[in-house]
């Protein structure tokens, strides 16, 4: 096994959920998590390093999110499930626990939005600096 999957390992183990489990897929260490947000709806987040990105990306897994929500500052989710992470990279992190400490605040937003929605109170996304008006969930 690689330095790389080595660190992530021990990371995954001291930091992440116990639910965490590791599958190799296209040559990518993926850790996949579930992430139980404070509102009651779970992710399932996967965590990797992307050499194409630079860095540490956070993908969703499930649920799924309306395709309108798949913008980075609708749902701060690309459309290709990978999370917007913000900052300059916004797709990427250099450190894994910088994008898997990202993922979980970007799933208590989305949750928040999620809930907003079903009261018939759409809101934006909670955490973010640079909304826009009318972009509500």
């Amino acid at each position: 096994m690689s330095a790389r999957y080595e660190r992530e390992r021990v990371f995954v183990s001291r930091n992440m959920p116990s639910n965490t489990r590791y599958v190799k897929q296209g040559g990518r260490d993926i850790w996949i998590f579930t992430k139980k947000t404070e509102v009651g709806i779970d992710f399932d987040i996967a965590v990797y390093h992307d050499p194409d990105e630079g860095g540490y990306c956070a993908r969703l897994i499930t649920p799924e999110i309306e395709t309108a929500w798949r913008n980075p500052h609708i749902g701060h989710l690309f459309p290709d499930g990978v999370i917007c992470l913000g900052g300059v990279s916004m797709r990427w992190r250099e450190r894994m626990e910088d994008a898997y400490a990202k993922s979980c605040v970007w799933a208590e937003g989305i949750a928040a939005m999620l809930v907003a929605k079903q009261l018939g109170r759409p809101t934006p996304f909670p955490f973010s600096i640079n909304n826009h008006e009318g972009e509500v969930g």
